[in-house]
């Protein structure tokens, strides 16, 4: 399974309180996400406000793009939702 992060479409935060990411998956874009819950457990979110999620997103993009190819492999490429429990 290739996987990449291409950053071509910026992260975005959601009406339902997490913030989606573009990837790349054997050629089909997917969205997934990362809950707001995650971002202020793992990696600082302040608070929901949408700069203080997209600010800890940046901060732990490394760990979450890890994380999210992790989960990928084993879901069989489909998107994912990254939760607390995920970290």
């Amino acid at each position: 399974m290739h996987i990449e992060f291409l950053n071509q479409v910026m992260p975005k935060p959601t009406a339902m309180g997490t913030v989606s990411f573009q990837v790349l998956v054997d050629g089909e874009y997917l969205w997934c996400e990362i809950s707001c819950e995650a971002l202020r457990a793992h990696f600082g979110a302040l608070s929901t406000k949408e700069e203080d999620l997209l600010y800890a997103f940046h901060t732990g993009r490394a760990k979450i793009e890890e994380t999210t190819r992790c989960c990928l492999e084993e879901n069989g490429g489909r998107a994912v939702l990254l939760m607390m429990v995920d970290f």
